[in-house]
């Protein structure tokens, strides 16, 4: 089988690398294979290619309607997928027409898809609206890459955030009750991975992002932060991946949870804050106790094998595949 992938920008985007360009090799060993082509690179070549490949998958790309109209009559199967609710924007609403332009956009293509994947049941329910044809399918990772590390050694408590600049304000947020923590806890230091050095005021040590470095980043880390501020329709839509590696790596997270964020993080794998005084307690709590650290990171580590583990939801790629065959 081989298929078609509509993406955004790169391979390299976290989105499209985690929804399918990590399961390139297990989907090999199947027989399916994926190409990609950008949304901005599409043109009358690749139009009259389209029918070359067993299924397009369009990964939540949305377009003018006439050259959607052309991909969608074109291609034998079509699989849309979304992990992100895309009918919205973090922050500022969008105006009254643009709204309506991209529901009408995104309605195109949940409507023509053949099956529809989604990364959780709050993006399902939304497109369940207008397909009766949904799947969902859980955003997942490498556990055999996410591993958990050694016990360490010395009084040191490494509490950290891994992240994108895209969603750099959220650390920032809570930058000022992260300094105080440091002030009264002498035992603990900040961390921070992501692609731009963050403005905090205090110390921290910042680790720039790099290909492939992330894992051994988390790995290190005793705490793994999940700041989320914003109550919003695109916040609840998301899985946030930064979650499931803390926990596939046994790090304990402590974050505010936010629509599908509930689906991920429990009483029983996190510490579930909302006010600074919670995130102040909640940081205290698990610096001065390694023994509720361990028992939280076990219990995420075994959620992730069980219910986002790779392995398992690769046969659920291919099942959607094959049922938009037909």
């Amino acid at each position: 089988m081989k298929a078609l992938v509509i993406i955004s920008r790169d391979q390299d985007k976290a989105s499209t690398r985690f929804r399918f360009v990590q399961y390139e090799k297990l989907l090999a060993e199947r027989d399916v294979t994926l190409e990609y082509v950008r949304r901005d690179e599409i043109d009358a070549d690749v139009l009259a290619r389209l029918s070359d490949y067993d299924v397009l998958i369009n990964q939540k790309c949305l377009m003018r309607k006439n050259l959607a109209k052309k991909i969608i009559a074109r291609s034998r199967r079509i699989i849309f997928d979304m992990d992100d609710a895309i009918w919205t924007r973090p922050g500022r609403n969008h105006s009254w027409f643009t709204a309506w332009r991209v529901k009408t956009r995104l309605r195109q293509w949940l409507s023509a898809a053949n099956v529809v994947t989604v990364a959780n049941d709050y993006l399902g329910d939304y497109a369940r609206q207008f397909s009766n044809k949904v799947e969902v399918i859980h955003m997942a990772l490498d556990t055999e890459q996410w591993q958990p590390h050694e016990i360490k050694s010395g009084d040191v408590i490494t509490m950290g955030w891994a992240g994108s600049p895209a969603t750099l304000k959220n650390l920032q947020h809570i930058g000022g009750l992260l300094c105080e923590c440091l002030t009264e806890n002498p035992d603990l230091r900040l961390a921070v991975y992501c692609g731009k050095r963050p403005e905090l005021p205090c110390d921290f040590d910042y680790t720039p992002f790099a290909p492939g470095t992330e894992a051994s980043f988390v790995k290190q880390l005793d705490i793994g932060l999940l700041p989320m501020p914003s109550d919003d329709a695109f916040t609840r839509g998301k899985s946030p991946i930064k979650a499931l590696q803390y926990m596939a790596s046994g790090v304990p997270v402590i974050g505010q949870v936010r629509g599908a964020t509930a689906e991920i993080l429990n009483n029983s794998n996190s510490l579930q804050v909302e006010t600074t005084s919670d995130w102040k307690l909640a940081i205290d709590f698990l610096a001065n106790d390694a023994i509720k650290r361990q028992q939280l990171g076990s219990a995420g580590r075994s959620f992730v094998m069980q219910e986002h583990n790779m392995q398992r939801t690769v046969e659920q790629i291919i099942t959607a595949m094959c049922g938009a065959q037909g």
